[in-house]
């Protein structure tokens, strides 16, 4: 399901870039105020593409960490070494620890 949204999203990303035309401000002075009003207004658009995209790819990546750390726990639920570790800590000294 969040593959999904997520393949969702990223196409919307795409499509929006293609879509969204940079608007020209050369047609304006450099000094005007629409000249500003026009340059905000493309590095507004900008900005919410490129912060669409960090959360996109943050949301993959946390993803991607989850999916990690639960692999890792399986494996060392597998190896028996939880059980070890807990019997060293519960031992007082090392030849207690051999013992058991």
């Amino acid at each position: 399901m969040k593959k999904i949204i997520f393949t969702a999203l990223i196409i919307s990303v795409l499509i929006s870039n293609a879509m969204a035309e940079k608007i020209d401000c050369t047609q304006f002075d450099k000094v005007s105020a629409k000249y500003i009003e026009c340059s905000a207004k493309n590095l507004k658009e900008k900005s919410s593409e490129l912060k669409l995209k960090a959360t996109v790819g943050a949301e993959e990546f946390k993803e991607k960490i989850t999916t990690n750390a639960k692999s890792g726990k399986k494996k060392f639920d597998k190896l028996n070494l939880k059980e070890k570790l807990v019997k060293f800590k519960n031992s007082k000294s090392l030849t207690e620890f051999m013992e058991k």
